[in-house]
């Protein structure tokens, strides 16, 4: 889509004492072009929005006991709980995971979305202020632009703007105070100009630190260098056991069913005509191929005996324009069309005609709406185009797929009804004739009790989590992924976690304990060859005394990593403490790496003018962002911002998350 642009969007510094610059404005600067994109991806309600609209914050205004506000801007229990869920969407989109009702809460999303509502409360009192009016022909015009509201020729489509909004179910009325909170924040944000913010001397201390590149010498020990461990005695394995039970807890199972709508299942429903897809490769010449192209001239008569006169003329001896002149008594008679496609002219009559015609003169006129027109080729480029019949059948494969969605929408719509009324997910996929699936005994990880993966089919890790958010002999509400599926899931019977018997996992238990054992005495061998490189022993003779390899990493910034030669991401911020010619380990997963700070390459600022530049453009917006920052904290302050910490606490204590 291509919407108002947005004030300029923080670029992370990745120096430490200018992170709190990055990732932290624009979450309250355009609160409303997050909502709009969030919307438009698919929205799932996670908590059921009921009881009455009251108010948990208020920002600005007078609060008069008894009456109530008067003036400011409320904020309502239901925009939260909105805001809530369109933050576990997100995460959802970017994880590919939704995260439980229970664990969300825990994290302080409700409190991250009461904070972003009354922030954007903020700027909406901002916006009146300072007179930011915004007309609707405005709005019209930016919505307009939206290329994801654009139909197949590229031009606004009314009937795919309003499925966009019916899919993601945001009312129109919504989304065009979204759009128009949208243009007047960036007009708010614009007095804040980032050109030349940051200081020269900070600019090149920090590009100096980023660009700083240091060469290492590497040693991987693992830890299976330490072999015939020796077993645990009965004492030792049931006292580890103790201290690790949770490591060898037997996990929840559930078993449970469900309803999966996809456009799979609307698919052989969806019918197109051979008009439609003969209209559809017509519109979409340009994808098969480099479309035939022509050098035109052309007279105009406003007769069919005139333009046959000019066709004689020039057939008989003279130039068209000269004919062209005899009969319409103008010396400009003959117009360069120059070079142009099929589609450039009016469709009928006249491009078929002039399309058709061979090189040179016409040998007849061509009848448009526009009059009579003597045609003379001058040049035909052929092009190479895919014939129709070769794409018919992916041309109706994609007009399917397009109307497939709304057919999917009208499928939700009728189910959604029937289990409202039913009450019921497997009567109301009997009703429909949909597809019931179930699933035995998986653990939160989609494993069996054989530790086998589970297959669960498309949206299968949105229906995991679904399932395992549910009270059991419970369903949970129609969902909807990030893929465009929907979904309804009841859990059947859950199989609590528990702590098993030593008896029961001694062999697991025994061979944690031998691990951890070989662990300890690798890193045991990792620190005294540690301690002798540091002492002055040459790297290579530890690596050969620990019959193991040495290696040169690659020259690296203090973001890179080398993992080909052991220089991992953990190590080359280790590497980047080290002084010239000292060593240190880093553990890892499975083993230890020795390195050693071998070359310090340092920046050289004159050879980096253009890479230097840029990177004081991105300080630049970034200082600008904390600005940004400054004055929404101001008008904050200014406004007051009043909440009311009983009523948000009930609101989100009254859904508790189901088990």
């Amino acid at each position: 889509m291509r919407p108002v642009p947005p004030p300029p969007r923080a670029i992370a510094i990745p120096v430490s004492k200018l992170r709190k610059y990055a990732g932290f404005v624009i979450m309250f600067a355009l609160m409303s072009m997050l909502i709009i994109s969030f919307g438009l991806w698919g929205i799932g309600d996670m908590l059921r929005l009921g009881g009455r609209n009251s108010e948990v914050a208020h920002v600005g205004g007078t609060h008069i006991p008894l009456y109530g506000w008067f003036g400011g801007t409320g904020v309502t229990v239901e925009e939260v709980r909105d805001r809530f869920n369109r933050q576990i969407e997100q995460i959802q989109r970017q994880t590919g995971q939704r995260p439980e009702p229970e664990a969300a809460l825990r994290y302080g999303l409700h409190i991250r979305a009461l904070d972003d509502v009354v922030q954007r409360a903020v700027i909406d009192n901002a916006i009146r202020e300072y007179g930011l009016a915004i007309s609707m022909a405005e709005v019209q015009a930016t919505i307009a632009r939206n290329p994801s509201f654009a139909g197949t020729g590229g031009a606004f489509d009314a009937n795919r703007y309003r499925s966009l909004l019916q899919q993601a179910r945001i009312p129109e009325a919504a989304y065009v105070a979204d759009v128009r909170r949208e243009i007047a924040t960036v007009q708010l944000f614009g007095v804040v100009r980032s050109e030349g913010l940051a200081p020269v001397s900070l600019r090149d201390e920090l590009f100096k630190g980023q660009g700083e590149k240091r060469i290492a010498g590497t040693i991987y020990v693992p830890d299976s260098i330490v072999v015939n461990v020796p077993s645990p005695t009965p004492e030792q394995l049931t006292a580890y056991f103790e201290a690790n039970k949770t490591k060898f807890q037997i996990p929840e199972y559930r078993s449970f069913s469900y309803v999966m709508l996809t456009v799979d299942d609307v698919m052989p429903q969806v019918t197109v005509t051979p008009e439609q897809v003969k209209q559809e490769y017509d519109a979409r010449q340009g994808e098969f191929g480099k479309p035939e192209k022509r050098d035109v001239d052309q007279a105009m008569a406003d007769s069919e005996e005139k333009a046959k006169k000019i066709i004689a003329g020039a057939t008989g001896g003279k130039s068209l324009e000269d004919a062209a002149k005899e009969v319409l008594g103008t010396a400009d008679g003959v117009i360069k069309l120059g070079e142009i496609l099929k589609k450039d002219l009016p469709a009928g009559p006249l491009a078929d005609g002039v399309f058709s015609a061979p090189l040179g003169l016409a040998p007849a006129p061509i009848q448009s709406p526009l009059g009579w027109h003597v045609i003379r080729i001058n040049k035909i480029d052929a092009g190479q185009v895919t014939p129709f019949d070769q794409v018919k059948e992916k041309l109706e494969k994609d007009l399917k797929a397009q109307l497939a969605p709304d057919l999917l929408i009208k499928l939700v719509t009728d189910f959604e009804r029937v289990l409202s009324k039913t009450q019921s997910m497997a009567t109301a996929a009997q009703d429909l004739q949909l597809k019931v699936k179930s699933v035995e005994n998986v653990d939160a990880r989609g494993q069996d009790m054989a530790g086998k993966d589970v297959a669960l089919g498309p949206a299968g890790v949105a229906v995991l989590q679904a399932a395992f958010a549910t009270r059991e002999s419970s369903e949970s509400e129609l969902l909807e992924t990030q893929n465009g599926e929907y979904f309804v899931v009841r859990t059947e019977r859950i199989t609590p976690a528990r702590i098993p018997a030593l008896t029961e996992v001694e062999a697991k238990v025994k061979e944690a304990w031998q691990n951890d054992e070989r662990r300890k005495l690798a890193d045991a061998k990792v620190k005294e060859a540690v301690d002798k490189a540091n002492a002055g022993t040459d790297m290579a003779t530890i690596a050969k005394d620990l019959g193991l390899e040495l290696r040169t990493a690659n020259a690296v910034t203090r973001f890179d990593a080398d993992t080909g030669n052991y220089l991992t991401q953990p190590a080359a911020q280790e590497l980047f403490k080290l002084p010239v010619g000292k060593v240190v380990s880093v553990r890892s997963a499975q083993g230890s790496v020795i390195l050693r700070a071998n070359e310090i390459i340092p920046v050289d600022l004159a050879k980096e003018k253009e890479p230097l530049d840029r990177f004081g453009k991105q300080l630049d917006i970034t200082i600008g962002n904390d600005l940004i920052a400054q004055l929404l904290a101001g008008l904050r302050q200014k406004y007051g911002v009043s909440i009311n910490e009983a009523a948000f606490t009930a609101a989100f204590q009254s859904q508790q998350p189901q088990q």
